[in-house]
């Protein structure tokens, strides 16, 4: 895997999360709505994001379990 991509559309208000593999592929990995982001608060869910791309990043979830 290559990494993410991580894009914020206004037309339909959601933050779209990307996996792309090393072809340049991107394949949906998971949404979020603005209004959820909102609620959960910039540093709640600036963390959440954070936790989610190292855990499904097999490089980084590496480098903090050894």
């Amino acid at each position: 895997m290559l990494g993410h991509l991580i894009q914020a559309e206004e037309g339909t208000q959601l933050i779209t999360i990307y996996r792309v593999d090393s072809g340049g592929m991107p394949t949906l990995y998971t949404s979020v709505s603005f209004e959820e982001a909102r609620n959960m608060g910039f540093e709640k869910f600036g963390r959440l994001l954070g936790e989610n791309l190292i855990l499904d990043s097999p490089g980084l979830r590496d480098l903090f379990s050894s």
